[in-house]
């Protein structure tokens, strides 16, 4: 969890308005990437950088390398590089704006709100949530949090997960939190984070009171909520959770996912449970790749969310109807964006946490290894409930139009036609006929497909080499690569975007670089010529060799089209003098070439850019 600097009892943050690049660069700046790559993996010293086994993929030998001096990593196994934005970005599942606010809390900068509601900005309220998270922990190891404790054990929740879920308690009373906090924060702030609640009456009241209370983080890893189960019998409801405010959105957040994340990396897989304590009690015995929907069912905002980090989805629900009523609704929102998905059906009246507690480890564990497929859980379900004949058939369509990806429907068919003996030319025909009835949304950027990585020729990769180290030589580059027509217009476009920031005297930083590369490139260039061990560093020598060469392009680009020109003139037959102009200018072409030809030097790099220039 992000607690971030300068917090008061409850927080205090000073929010300027307006954000912009500004606001971009300046987190950048603050962030030394070797330091923030270090809290996650690590790093051992290789050369000017740092290497490590990369934890984007599985490797025994390190290819996972960081300059500090560009202030960029990129893995020489599987591909993978940026600046810090990218990499917690990759990590952690973020989009940008959520990099950008967990790189500027760790670094203590502020950045300005793209929210605000009532006077009372995203910043300040999560300031109030933290110190919230603060107070509550503070109550549970006291005098006051001794029956929370005793729950704690009986359910199980040692105490290394009390604190990596920051597991508080809040006291009874109506007003202990909101007297101990609005000596320091707004109480109207109090109401706007869900902290504190408001009669009709107007008479302000803490909304958790007598409950083991556990924070609900953001991606980001700020708390954005709490959930909490009350210590008492006699008290309902059992759970409670936080309202929704500016900042927690209950079908766009899962419970337990950051602290999720690595295990989720590591099986390949994420599993989704009903409730807290369901994630607890399977993450405190080694089943540490499970989240679960904070109070409401899963929604498709809750499947992009998850396929961020993985493509491989299994729900687990409970062993009753509401269990099986829940399983429909996943399928049914699911597989509209993603195929991938299974299904563990438990015992009849169990729950993950009874299967956990009550001794039956090991047969959860071999249920988790073999899901049902949406198919198998459609075809168990409705033949549990007696369906048959025509029900059955529109049952399963009904399911199988839902599938967004075209290829996985048509395999769903041909299997549930299998399971069910209905014919499959039957079969397909009712999921057509009602796919057009209802017609899906197939979200394209999320099927299982990797988009290709995109490689530079080595002497494309020289030419940003040069312009990254010497951004002085951009000018006369761009000069000599008007006449180029075989250098990509990416290129092209990335150092003329280099000459004119050098113009204005503001030279680009390695990640601003990499930033228009991938303008130009798309998300999956590869960037490891920017870091690889044992590269020729660009100086003097390198850029005057790209001149040369670009040089030599052009005139070879021109001899050629003399060639076609003077052909054209054989064929049109008197056209002597003409053809004598394009023959005089080859031999000038010629002697030029065989004059750059002697000034080239011997250098490895040299006959890199030599050589044809295919793509790496």
């Amino acid at each position: 969890m992000r607690l971030g600097p300068g917090v008061g009892a409850l927080g205090s943050v000073q929010v300027e308005r307006g954000i912009g690049q500004d606001a971009v660069e300046q987190v950048r700046q603050a962030t030394d990437i070797v330091e923030l790559i270090g809290a996650y993996v690590d790093l051992r010293p290789a050369g000017r950088g740092f290497k490590a086994c990369c934890p984007f993929h599985k490797e025994k030998t390190p290819s996972f390398h960081i300059s500090p001096e560009r202030q960029l990593f990129h893995c020489f196994g599987c591909g993978v590089g940026g600046d810090a934005f990218s990499f917690v970005m990759q990590h952690d599942g973020l989009t940008f704006p959520e990099a950008l606010e967990m790189l500027a809390n760790r670094a203590g900068v502020t950045i300005p709100e793209r929210s605000a509601q009532n006077g009372m900005d995203r910043a300040q309220i999560l300031a109030a949530l933290r110190g919230a998270v603060r107070y509550y922990r503070g109550k549970l190891r006291g005098a006051e949090g001794r029956k929370a404790r005793q729950y704690l054990d009986e359910r199980g929740v040692p105490q290394h997960l009390r604190d990596s879920y920051y597991i508080g308690f809040a006291p009874a009373g109506a007003h202990a939190l909101l007297d101990y906090a609005r000596v320091h924060v707004p109480t109207e702030l109090l109401v706007q984070a869900g902290l504190v609640g408001r009669s009709e009456g107007g008479r302000l009241y803490d909304r958790f009171r007598e409950r083991v209370v556990i924070p609900i983080l953001s991606v980001a890893g700020e708390p954005i909520g709490f959930g909490a189960r009350a210590l008492r019998g006699d008290v309902e409801p059992k759970y409670l959770n936080s309202p929704e405010t500016s900042v927690y959105k209950k079908a766009q957040i899962l419970f337990g996912l950051p602290q999720a994340r690595t295990g989720i990396r590591e099986q390949g897989q994420v599993l989704v449970v009903e409730g807290y304590f369901d994630v607890l009690s399977l993450a405190s015995n080694g089943i540490n790749y499970a989240v679960a929907p904070c109070g409401t069912a899963c929604t498709q905002a809750h499947g992009r969310l998850v396929l961020r980090y993985t493509q491989r989805l299994v729900f687990l629900f409970d062993g009753d109807a509401a269990g099986e009523k829940a399983a429909w609704r996943a399928l049914e929102v699911t597989l509209p964006i993603h195929p991938d998905i299974g299904i563990v059906v438990l015992p009849e009246g169990k729950d993950p946490d009874d299967m956990v507690r009550g001794g039956h480890l090991e047969q959860l564990r071999r249920l988790l290894a073999t899901p049902l497929t949406p198919v198998a859980f459609a075809a168990e379900s409705l033949a549990r409930a007696g369906t048959d004949g025509h029900p059955l058939i529109r049952g399963i369509a009904e399911l199988l139009a839902k599938v967004g990806n075209a290829l996985a429907r048509e395999m769903m068919v041909e299997e549930a036609a299998e399971r069910t003996r209905i014919p499959v030319r039957i079969l397909r025909q009712e999921v057509e006929r009602r796919g057009r009835l209802a017609p899906r949304r197939t979200d394209v950027g999320l099927q299982t497909q990797a988009a290709a990585v995109v490689r530079l020729t080595r002497f494309e990769e020289a030419l940003l080499q040069v312009v990254q180290a010497d951004p002085s030589s951009a000018k006369a580059l761009r000069e000599a690569l008007q006449d180029v027509p075989v250098v990509r217009q990416g290129i092209r476009d990335v150092v003329d975007w280099v000459a004119a920031r050098f113009a204005k005297a503001s030279p680009p930083e390695p990640a601003e670089l990499l930033q228009r590369m991938r303008m130009e490139f798309g998300e999956e260039i590869h960037i490891g010529f920017l870091l690889a061990e044992g590269a020729a560093v660009p100086n003097e020598q390198l850029r005057d060799d790209l001149l040369r060469r670009l040089r030599q392009q052009a005139l070879e680009a021109e001899n050629e089209a003399l060639g076609h020109q003077i052909q054209r003139l054989e064929a049109q037959g008197d056209q002597q003098g003409a053809m004598n102009e394009q023959l005089k200018r080859k031999q000038e072409i010629a002697h030029e070439l065989a004059l750059l030809s002697q000034q080239a030097t011997a250098t490895a790099v040299q006959k890199e850019l030599d050589a044809p220039g295919e793509a790496r």
